[in-house]
């Protein structure tokens, strides 16, 4: 039961991290053209976050 705990927390350290990098002003100051595809990153990474989440209590539920 702790490596699912261990497993979920990693998963949410790493969607907060990237969020915050996606969001952030140095990311705005060096790469201009960002900004404008930013709402299309994001809505990216949010779904990438959602199936490998999906993928993840499929997985637990077949074998656990």
């Amino acid at each position: 039961m702790i490596s699912y705990v261990i497993v979920i927390a990693l998963a949410l350290i790493g969607g907060v991290a990237t969020v915050m990098v996606g969001l952030s002003q140095e990311n705005k100051k060096s790469s201009p053209k960002y900004e404008g595809r930013t709402k299309t990153n994001m809505v990216r990474l949010v779904l990438l976050y959602v199936l490998a989440l999906a993928a993840f209590v499929t997985i637990w539920v077949i074998y656990n």
